[in-house]
């Protein structure tokens, strides 16, 4: 696929790396140039430095031909235009936007716009360890339902690299990563190096709808 990931901070870098050792060609804007200092020197992607509403700027970076499009700024109102410029004008056929406020949630979706909450995450996420689930419980990601469990890493995996585990995930519920009892997350992929450990917790993620 052409992708378009607008915003090239912690997130969007990440994104545009896992994009690319997947093979899609991808394409990445941010106003601030400093920004693609946090991609690899041998990122083959296409990188636009520029205000990402502007349609040149969109242009140049070559959303006509994108197949997908990610605007994952830190500014909800940011990404919300960038997706409905996407989808409006541009007529990209996926589009997706990282929210910080639920409450945006619903506004997005009125628009058509599939939304990732990173702040439902992490409250899940903490609220577990606050209070010592077994569960993780469920989040919502757009108009997903997402359970999250999580088991003792078992005997015969320890001293395992993360990677190896993770071609067994099936499209339904599989592993997301691994919770470490520092209380640090090694999110789950092929190439992870990581070495499961006796104490880790494995997360794992279910779509329910």
């Amino acid at each position: 696929m052409n992708v378009l990931v607008v915003g090239c901070g912690p997130l969007g870098s990440e994104l545009c790396i896992s994009l690319e050792k997947e093979g899609h060609d991808v394409s990445v804007i941010d106003p601030d140039p400093l920004q693609f200092d946090r991609l690899p020197d041998d990122f083959s992607g296409y990188t636009v430095t520029g205000i990402p509403i502007d349609q040149d700027v969109l242009k140049e970076a070559g959303i006509e031909g994108c197949d997908a499009c990610a605007a994952v700024t830190s500014d909800d109102n940011t990404n919300l235009m960038i997706c409905q410029i996407a989808t409006e004008l541009f007529h990209v056929p996926r589009v997706l936007a990282r929210i910080y406020d639920p409450r945006r949630g619903e506004v997005f979706r009125q628009f058509g716009i599939h939304t990732v909450c990173p702040t439902n995450l992490s409250t899940a996420a903490i609220l577990s360890m606050l209070t010592n689930r077994e569960s993780l419980g469920t989040v919502y990601i757009d108009c997903a339902t997402i359970h999250f469990d999580e088991a003792p890493a078992p005997s015969s995996i320890w001293g395992r690299p993360l990677g190896h585990l993770c071609a067994k995930n099936d499209e339904e519920s599989g592993l997301f990563g691994l919770l470490h009892a520092d209380g640090n997350l090694t999110l789950a992929a092929p190439s992870s190096k990581v070495k499961i450990q006796a104490d880790d917790r494995m997360i794992y993620v279910k779509v329910a709808d």
